[in-house]
């Protein structure tokens, strides 16, 4: 049965969360789509039906250690849309859709780039190919279509899918399933993230090692500079932001000359 589907990205900070969750009060939505790993859905249905707390869903994730990450860092994201989830103005679905495994690949990909980031900034030295085979190793592509059956086959009415940066792809997979989709932005500007801009590149074929190695020392300064000397995530990228324009001269100088260093994935979406 066809539906329509929202799919709202929301790029990983905390005010872009706020935003995703006043659109998500405003608009009526029947069912909600969150990126979260499926093995919450229990609790996270728990929690939408009234039967336990915000507190407790939070200490029973702790408990039961659903998650990889830390339980801060993982509310300092996800507790605006959680919280929305109780005072919809009228009953609202939720489904967890990300695959288990491969959340659980993401936070470990991301605790190996936190620990080459150190490296870079003890050593000053930046191995481009190890960057690359990390980041490589979380491009997905079959998971996502398993996904998106899965919120094909959850769809009712009018939906609300959440997603990362990368929502385009799967509101492509949707469309191709029948359904209605548009996409929409938590965020009216958003500038990526240097690591951000080497995945887009690296997944549609432009990347290149002379740009990598510029993305990745821009993202070790940017770590250095700002997150590790700020309160908060969100207070790290706007400083960084607000500093440096830089990046977007870099991608106007790419050399579409030089061969990209993926070519194995070298597909345009």
């Amino acid at each position: 049965m066809m539906s329509k589907i929202d799919v709202l990205i929301v790029p990983s900070l905390r005010s872009s969360a706020v935003k995703a969750a006043r659109i998500l009060a405003d608009s009526g939505y029947d069912v909600i789509f969150l990126n979260l790993p499926t093995n919450l859905q229990s609790l996270i249905s728990e929690y939408t039906s009234g039967s336990i707390s915000l507190q407790e869903l939070i200490s029973r994730i702790g408990s039961m250690r659903l998650i990889p990450e830390s339980i801060s860092s993982w509310l300092y994201l996800n507790e605006p849309l959680l919280r929305i989830l109780r005072r919809a103005s009228k009953p609202i679905k939720a489904y967890c859709y990300v695959d288990v495994d491969y959340y659980h690949m993401l936070i470990e990909a991301a605790v190996r780039i936190a620990r080459l980031t150190y490296k870079a900034n003890v050593t000053g030295r930046i191995d481009v190919n190890e960057w690359i085979r990390v980041i490589e190793g979380h491009i997905r592509s079959e998971t996502m279509g398993q996904e998106a059956e899965f919120i094909s086959l959850k769809a009712r009415g009018y939906s609300i899918c959440i997603t990362g940066l990368s929502g385009w792809k799967i509101a492509r997979i949707l469309r191709g399933f029948g359904h209605e989709v548009k996409v929409k932005s938590a965020e009216r500007l958003y500038m990526f993230r240097p690591l951000e801009i080497l995945e887009t590149l690296m997944e549609t074929g432009n990347l290149t090692h002379r740009v990598a190695e510029e993305l990745i020392r821009e993202h070790v300064r940017f770590v250095r500079d700002y997150v590790l000397t700020s309160e908060s995530l969100d207070k790290a990228y706007y400083s960084w932001i607000n500093a440096r324009k830089r990046l977007v001269d870099l991608l106007c100088q790419i050399n579409q000359s030089e061969r990209p260093i993926n070519s194995s994935i070298s597909r345009c979406y």
